[in-house]
């Protein structure tokens, strides 16, 4: 485990007023940098920890169960090391090596460069942007109208507006704000292709694919929320027992019944999860290219547990009374993070089965 029982009830004690300020604290933050775990995928080399993709996985489930921004941050902070191999070894070393360093951006093509003397002239705009407060680095991916190409470009805080426009429903504290940047000029040596490795700071994870990379790290965050979800629900169960198990009708058992259910489905979601990350890890350690029905197979897996992580949630939502739908309660924050993270592009179910939950193996009491 990544985090002691102390740390958790610290951690969750600094996070209880994060829906007002709606942004980490630096409490949080200065946890973060103290485990590295924005650097989980860069190398030692660089002051990173190096980690394989399995072990990553567990982190940001791990992180999402204590709180769903606190796993969002990490995942998505943590993702923006998968750049370190593309930028020049000197980039690398001058962005990589602070203690904070923590990229921010978009893969989305939603700026503009023209070539200019040594380097371009960009102009652009980006949504979805989290961590983008605190973030040491900005990537963004400009079209180069000369050559109606995609360029990725290296953006330094001070030439970018960060525009406080993150008003979701859920996980408000990931700081997921739009930025802009204009007529800002970018020298040559700060864009980079993410297809070439440019140094020798390489880790495994670093050619890993990358959709079934996103995939699987959005996937290991919903589970990791609906856990937290579905641990919250017991302790408001055990808090009402007394009242619940009055009358004629015994609520108690008949909610606990159902919790155990959606507790056992929740678990096949997660063991078939990590059982397809080993496969799917191992194979490519061994060299081995991944087929397109391997690939299909690793997806479906991924959105599958989203999709039962939602299920799971939604069979216990109407039986936790009021308190529910009372938007500071902890259940409906952590309803609303679920909701939210789970609206990742990756895992959309637009095919066959990937909205099913996993069917429950053990009889109904």
């Amino acid at each position: 485990m990544e985090f002691t029982s102390k740390e958790v009830q610290q951690l969750e004690q600094q996070l209880i007023d994060i829906e007002n300020k709606k942004v980490l604290p630096s409490s949080v933050l200065a946890v973060i940098y103290q485990k590295k775990l924005f650097k989980l995928f860069v190398s030692e080399s660089l002051g990173g920890r190096g980690m394989d993709l399995p072990g990553a996985l567990k982190i940001f489930q791990e992180a999402s169960t204590i709180d769903g921004n606190l796993g969002w941050a990490v995942t998505i902070g943590s993702g923006g090391g998968m750049f370190s191999a593309n930028f020049s070894e000197q980039l690398a070393k001058d962005l990589f090596s602070q203690e904070n360093a923590v990229i921010a951006g978009s893969g989305f093509p939603g700026g503009k460069a023209v070539k200019t003397d040594g380097g371009y002239l960009v102009n652009g705009e980006w949504k979805f942007c989290s961590g983008s407060p605190y973030a040491t680095i900005f990537t963004a991916n400009c079209l180069i109208e000369e050559e109606a190409t995609v360029l990725s470009f290296i953006l330094k805080p001070e030439e970018v507006e960060v525009m406080y426009d993150w008003n979701s429903f859920g996980l408000v504290a990931t700081s997921s704000h739009s930025i802009r940047i204009s007529n800002q000029f970018i020298p040559s040596e700060r864009t980079f292709s993410i297809t070439e490795m440019n140094n020798n700071f390489t880790e495994d994870i670093h050619q890993f694919p990358f959709v079934p990379f996103s995939e699987a790290s959005f996937a290991s965050v919903v589970l990791g929320i609906g856990k937290n979800f579905l641990n919250e629900v017991k302790v408001n169960t055990k808090k009402n027992k007394l009242n619940w198990a009055k009358g004629h009708f015994d609520k108690y058992q008949f909610v606990i019944s159902k919790w155990e259910k959606e507790m056992e489905r929740w678990k096949i979601a997660e063991t078939t999860f990590y059982k397809q990350i080993d496969q799917v890890w191992n194979l490519y350690q061994e060299g081995s290219p991944l087929s397109e029905d391997q690939l299909a197979e690793f997806s479906l897996v991924c959105k599958k547990a989203a999709s039962t992580s939602l299920t799971c949630a939604q069979n216990l939502f109407r039986y936790m009374g009021m308190e529910i739908v009372m938007q500071p309660s902890k259940l409906n924050r952590i309803w609303r993070d679920l909701h939210t993270a789970s609206q990742h592009a990756f895992l959309i179910p637009y095919r066959e089965n990937e909205s099913d939950a996993y069917e429950i193996t053990f009889a109904e009491k």
